[in-house]
């Protein structure tokens, strides 16, 4: 990867996931304009977040949005975290670089709270899929 997404080459697999999810939904317009790319990015950091970056998970979502689900695109939050990957960017080792990644995807998560619960319920209806 290069430009600021090569920045997410630091790290477990799980939180280079997460943070690709993380940037994705700091960055609406590009990567979440459909409602299906929107709740794929969403589920996919929260089952980061909350499932350990579950593979199960991951494949009962990518299943599910695949699928002839219906669903309608949230309203877009203004507050989409405190850090962004230049944050990332600023540190100057890798160990920084990947404890940093680690604060930013966990700003990200949090500036999405009130969206938590939405993320959560299509995640239990993809597994319930099944």
């Amino acid at each position: 990867m290069s430009g600021p997404l090569g920045l997410l080459a630091y790290g477990s697999s799980v939180l280079t996931g997460a943070a690709f999810d993380a940037y994705c939904l700091q960055h609406l317009p590009r990567y979440c304009a459909s409602a299906k790319s929107y709740a794929a990015h969403l589920t996919r950091l929260c089952c980061g977040i909350e499932f350990g970056g579950s593979a199960q998970v991951h494949a009962a979502l990518q299943r599910w949005l695949n699928g002839a689900v219906s669903i309608e695109k949230p309203p877009i939050l203004a507050d989409r975290g405190s850090m962004t990957i230049f944050d990332v960017a600023a540190v100057d080792t890798d160990a920084e670089r990947a404890a940093r990644c680690e604060q930013w995807v966990a700003a990200v998560w949090q500036a999405y709270a009130p969206q938590h619960a939405l993320a959560r319920g299509w995640i239990h209806a993809a597994i319930a899929e099944r």
